[in-house]
């Protein structure tokens, strides 16, 4: 109860800094500008991956290695790398959905720009992906010709079986593919304080320094 006295006492005797401080510092929060903090918008598509039995575009944990490094924007999207640079990879997300599913998010200055960048990104992903699923398709095209044509030393039915192997080993393929397009309005934005709120954060920052100055003598006393 003696230290609410005293505390109360010393804010009787200080009432103009209890009340002046809060309040400067409500009307600084008001009138200071908020800086140069531009919105953020953020949008995502979702991409699924292939299955042609590719150790890197296939695998999630390899794309998401592949989407975070420089290497790979500075071979497909040379134009976008050398304008951002690593600020770049500061603006890209990657992230594993499982089952196949990766998700790339992209925070520009606004929605539209988040949205085309993002698409960038993952066009060019599809077309590397494109690239290597045509080189896989080939291989076992040129397998299945070879098969079609030649003599089994096995004899007729081991190259009939091995045939329909690679057959069926083709119609398994598929190549990566947008799950869910990036569109406009699917960004967040995230913009600088108001001037509103910005006062009401002066004056509660102001109301705690006058509550923590007219305690804190008490207990420094109390521990002397």
């Amino acid at each position: 109860m003696k230290i609410f006295n005293s505390v109360a006492a010393r804010m009787k005797k200080y009432w103009w800094i209890v009340v002046a401080l809060p309040v400067l510092l409500g009307i600084i929060g008001w009138l200071v500008p908020a800086g140069k903090m531009p919105s953020s918008y953020e949008a995502q598509t979702t991409i699924q991956l292939g299955t042609y039995d590719d150790s890197v575009y296939n695998d999630p944990n390899q794309v998401l290695i592949l989407l975070t490094n420089a290497s790979f924007y500075e071979q497909q999207l040379p134009d976008l790398w050398n304008d951002q640079e690593q600020e770049l990879l500061s603006r890209i997300g990657v992230t594993d959905l499982s089952n196949h599913l990766i998700q790339i998010s992209y925070r520009g200055k606004s929605a539209e720009d988040a949205i085309m960048q993002v698409n960038k990104v993952a066009d060019a992903f599809l077309a590397a992906d494109q690239q290597r699923f045509e080189q896989k398709k080939k291989i076992l095209d040129q397998a299945i010709q070879s098969m079609k044509t030649a003599r089994a030393a096995d004899g007729e039915v081991s190259r009939i079986r091995y045939l329909y192997k690679l057959q069926s080993e083709k119609l398994e393929l598929s190549q990566a593919k947008i799950l869910e397009p990036a569109q406009k309005g699917t960004g967040t934005s995230v913009s600088a304080f108001s001037p509103k709120k910005r006062a009401a954060l002066g004056f509660m920052i102001g109301v705690t320094l006058v509550v923590v100055g007219m305690v804190l003598p008490e207990f420094v006393r109390r521990k002397s």
